[in-house]
């Protein structure tokens, strides 16, 4: 009964018209300076976060190059130790 009566609530608070409105950024006049400075910061997170995954990937294009490279190495330690050149 308790569930019921919060769904009704609610329904009956989405009818309102002043409650159901939206904020002047979502439903505003777009050439405002709050719409401007409001895309402004959305570009400016956007770009933090292209950053950062960028970064990301480069981090991990560097581990693999650094596992080939240990890789190269080892496998050349492995062949002279096996044919007796102590010369690497």
């Amino acid at each position: 009964m308790k569930r019921l009566t919060l769904l009704l609530v609610a329904f009956v608070l989405m009818l309102q018209r002043d409650v159901s409105f939206a904020c002047a950024v979502c439903f505003g006049d777009p050439n405002s300076k709050m719409m401007q400075g409001m895309n402004s910061a959305i570009f400016v997170l956007l770009g933090f976060i292209g950053f950062l995954l960028v970064s990301f990937g480069a981090f991990f294009l560097n581990f693999k190059s650094r596992s080939r490279k240990y890789d190269l190495i080892t496998e050349q330690s492995t062949e002279a130790q096996t044919t007796g050149d102590v010369n690497l």
